[in-house]
């Protein structure tokens, strides 16, 4: 109605969902927890004989959208704590994890481990799925892989007095966009015959905002220097509400509709030799028990590399 604009709703049941699905699993040539959720969509777009979209992806990486943005600059902040010793942090950390238990609260007990405070040891922690002794647990290896997030910040030229937020900007679009939200992207809407265009990422504008000073970026309200770009356009209703991620009900389908997918897909991948089949089937069941540091993801992004590695015949 503001911008006299015909907007569309395309409803997206469960059913439309499972049907689709097994096609999702099928286009992918390289295994994505997130890749469903985009084929899905970009699907129903195409349906609805849209042949070219703009995404908003970028959007919160370069304009400090995210919640990782407003933590990294408390942590700037809050670097006298590692001048307590370790095992007083890291004794608080597990304080914590035992009066609210959750993935945060595990997150949180990793930062309070670390020597230092700067992005390059945090911002690794902020994009993990599961902590090293987890992914140790569920593998019958005696190492793991050295985390690729983690190597790739410690060459940041983190000099002193460094745009804080620009940093945090360019640890997201290096590692996290580039390698699975732009990849998805192009992968799923392609399968799809859609072109995604992504016009907050044009060179021009992610150079001059990268090159902005933190003031000017301050996550005190969502996007500001975005909103702040077009005075009076957007309506406050829209401005000022809570943030709202894309998130389908996946906690629920997992225990719901796609369980017997799930149990089946997690039992297969319990059997190869690589992995420890107690371990995984433990994980699963503390996911259905409600165990609120079990979150969806552990369990779907595992259901997906079995998918993925049967689809391809991999034995591992």
């Amino acid at each position: 109605e503001k911008f006299q604009t015909e907007h569309t709703e395309i409803k997206l049941k469960i059913e439309d969902f499972l049907r689709e699905l097994p096609e999702a699993l099928h286009a992918m040539d390289h295994p994505s927890g997130d890749g469903a959720n985009t084929y899905v969509v970009s699907r129903a777009t195409r349906n609805a004989g849209i042949t070219m979209a703009l995404s908003g992806l970028g959007g919160d990486e370069l304009f400090a959208g995210y919640p990782v943005f407003k933590r990294t600059l408390s942590l700037q902040q809050k670097k006298w704590v590692g001048g307590f010793p370790r095992f007083i942090r890291t004794g608080a950390g597990k304080l914590i994890q035992l009066t609210k238990p959750g993935a945060a609260s595990d997150k949180l007990t990793e930062i309070m481990k670390l020597g230092r405070f700067d992005i390059r040891a945090t911002y690794p922690i902020s994009r993990l799925m599961m902590q090293d002794e987890s992914i140790a647990a569920l593998l019958d290896v005696r190492t793991i892989p050295a985390n690729q997030v983690r190597a790739h910040l410690e060459k940041f030229n983190v000099l002193p007095g460094y745009k804080t937020l620009s940093a945090v900007s360019l640890a997201e679009m290096s590692t996290y966009m580039q390698n699975i939200l732009l990849r998805d992207a192009d992968q799923m809407s392609m399968a799809v015959a859609l072109e995604v265009r992504v016009p907050f990422l044009d060179h021009q504008l992610v150079e001059y905002v990268l090159a902005l000073p933190d003031k000017f970026k301050f996550p005190y309200s969502p996007k500001k220097l975005l909103v702040d770009a077009v005075p009076g356009m957007l309506p406050p209703e829209l401005v000022n509400r809570p943030k709202m991620g894309f998130t389908l009900p996946w906690k629920h389908w997992l225990r719901n509709e796609l369980h017997s997918f799930c149990a089946e897909k997690l039992t297969a991948l319990a059997s190869r030799p690589a992995f420890v089949r107690e371990e995984v089937l433990q994980l699963w069941n503390s996911f259905l028990a409600g165990d609120p540091r079990v979150t969806w993801p552990k369990i779907w992004y595992l259901v997906v590399l079995e998918f993925w590695l049967n689809e391809h015949r991999i034995d591992a």
